[in-house]
């Protein structure tokens, strides 16, 4: 700890210091990442609520309304109804790990499926909640193999998960299959913390994508990342439930709170100024703002695999959304000479490849100066 204050100016001139260090997404170089910048307005919000911590709503009467709204808002866009509840959450790990300790809960069960595309976040609820993971492998457009969910289903399974927007690939897996599997006492959670702000604007541009939400009867919990495509501050993400009353099985008695009550959140402090963020977003964009930032990523998306094929080279799947992952000779060479070219872009596992997240701070600028440099190193490996 520090003996004495210290002057601001020096704090600041530190600050900035540790800032330009950072990577920015209005440089156009970061195209690794699911997050990008968000609106000014979600900016401005996520200032205006800085303390408020809805780990003691009783404080915070104005950002619980404004949590109700969100929740609301988001149920619509998901086809819920009025039964649907949920809250906001630090994110998608967050949102996957309270999906899985309510259906524990609930089932009593113990054993969770779940595709190999799926988010690292369900290896962490299963080693915190105790619960045994079964990964069943993917077919051939790398989505779940529901014969093997099938082959996998016994009286011990509490939930299965399956992911419309895959982290590594931007895949969608078969979500009304999967519901057609199971039995009614099973639980159904889909991860949408990236897919959940594009899937539904891109079928209002005219895309084919396949039913993924609670339009599904079968669908029971959902996750979606405001902080992600809903261009709200960092961390802002949501679970939203089928049925309220699910929710309190996961309730904890806080009689030391300004209302006396129950908590049920992962989380006792939580960072509520993103529900004020993600509100202020959502309000300024509505649907017509979101469907014309899908539409200009994917304009870009589609700029960026035309570039990839005068290069000579193919995606892994053809971009469902707005991820393209290219078949590179040795990716991970690539990456790292990128890197030290200034680019940061990610490396896919599955099967090894360059992938590139093309978020709306992403231009056709970046892209065809990403391109050039790409071309260079090709003949370099």
């Amino acid at each position: 700890m520090w003996e004495k204050p210290t002057p601001l100016a020096e704090i600041m001139k530190e600050l900035d210091m540790a800032l330009e260090k950072d990577h920015h997404f209005a440089d156009g170089r970061v195209l690794g990442s699911m997050c990008t910048n968000p609106l000014d307005i979600a900016k401005d919000a996520h200032a205006m609520f800085i303390e408020s911590n809805l780990g003691n709503a009783g404080l915070y009467p104005g950002t619980l309304d404004l949590e109700k709204q969100v929740i609301n808002a988001l149920s619509q866009l998901l086809h819920g109804d009025e039964k649907i509840a949920g809250g906001v959450v630090s994110g998608g790990t967050e949102a996957n790990i309270t999906a899985l300790w309510i259906a524990r809960n609930i089932t009593k069960k113990k054993k969770i499926i779940f595709p190999e595309s799926a988010h690292f976040s369900f290896h962490k609820a299963c080693d915190i909640l105790a619960m045994e993971p079964i990964m069943v492998p993917l077919n051939d457009d790398f989505t779940m193999d529901l014969d093997h969910v099938a082959r996998n289903l016994d009286d011990d399974i509490a939930a299965v998960v399956g992911i419309a927007g895959t982290t590594e690939l931007g895949a969608v897996d078969d979500i009304a299959g999967i519901a057609d599997l199971l039995p009614d006492d099973v639980f159904l959670h889909v991860d949408a913390a990236f897919g959940g702000f594009v899937l539904p604007f891109l079928k209002e541009l005219g895309y084919q994508v396949p039913d993924f939400d609670f339009s599904i009867p079968g669908v029971s919990t959902m996750a979606i990342d405001p902080h992600k495509m809903g261009m709200s501050t960092v961390p802002s993400g949501a679970l939203l439930v089928r049925d309220r009353n699910w929710i309190k099985t996961t309730h904890k008695d806080a009689p030391y709170l300004d209302t006396v009550g129950q908590l049920s959140a992962l989380s006792g402090t939580r960072c509520s100024a993103a529900v004020a963020a993600s509100f202020a977003a959502m309000r300024s964009l509505g649907r017509t703002g979101y469907t014309q930032i899908v539409k200009e990523c994917m304009d870009v998306t589609g700029h960026a695999l035309k570039r990839a094929r005068k290069l000579g080279l193919e995606p892994v799947i053809e971009p469902v959304m707005n991820i393209l992952c290219l078949r590179v000779p040795e990716p991970e060479k690539i990456q790292k000479k990128l890197d030290g070219r200034g680019w940061k872009v990610s490396v896919a596992q599955n099967p090894p490849s360059l992938r590139l997240v093309i978020m709306p701070h992403v231009t056709i600028h970046s892209i065809d100066s990403l391109f050039d440099e790409l071309d260079s190193l090709l003949g370099e490996v």
